[in-house]
């Protein structure tokens, strides 16, 4: 058996060790005293099928973590590849101006939901976790919109990718 020497892992290694893992592309939506947000995020994943739930993982000196929660509500949409070029004007535009850069609509909570998503998933705060930097949001899902299904956004070692199925 090999043994490699390594050393603990700082916070740059971490960070090259998380562009190695390949993650859905997500839209994190809110609306906080009749302003709307909108963020990238890839840092989302289940948590329960009995009850509905997923966590969303925001950094806490992102613009809408504040309005996710004093508001209580949030929608996390799953990008299409087809939604690349959206995800990569998202980076440019002031948080607060995002969502005119495409069509949305509202679900249950009144959280933008955005059109062409492969789902979006409307959720309510049950919990919120403080860990370092970031908020970590639980969602009780009230609502998931399933349009057609598409091919997911993929982000890969910071670039854009998508998945070929194989028969």
């Amino acid at each position: 058996m090999t043994h490699t020497s390594f050393t603990a892992a700082g916070p740059e290694d971490f960070r090259m060790g998380m562009r190695r893992l390949a993650a859905a592309v997500n839209v994190i939506t809110t609306e906080s005293d009749g302003t709307l947000y909108g963020m990238l995020a890839t840092a989302v994943c289940s948590v329960s099928a009995e009850p509905p739930t997923l966590l969303a993982c925001v950094n806490q000196s992102a613009s809408a973590c504040e309005p996710i929660s004093k508001s209580g509500r949030f929608c996390v949409n799953v990008l299409s590849e087809k939604q690349q070029a959206l995800a990569h004007d998202f980076l440019t535009v002031d948080s607060t101006k995002r969502l005119d850069l495409c069509d949305w609509s509202r679900l249950a909570t009144g959280a933008p939901a955005i059109d062409g998503s492969l789902v979006s998933f409307d959720c309510e705060v049950d919990q919120v976790i403080a860990s370092g930097t970031h908020s970590i949001f639980i969602g009780r899902v009230v609502v998931a919109s399933l349009p057609e299904a598409d091919a997911p956004l993929l982000y890969f070692d910071g670039a854009y990718s998508g998945v070929t199925a194989s028969a």
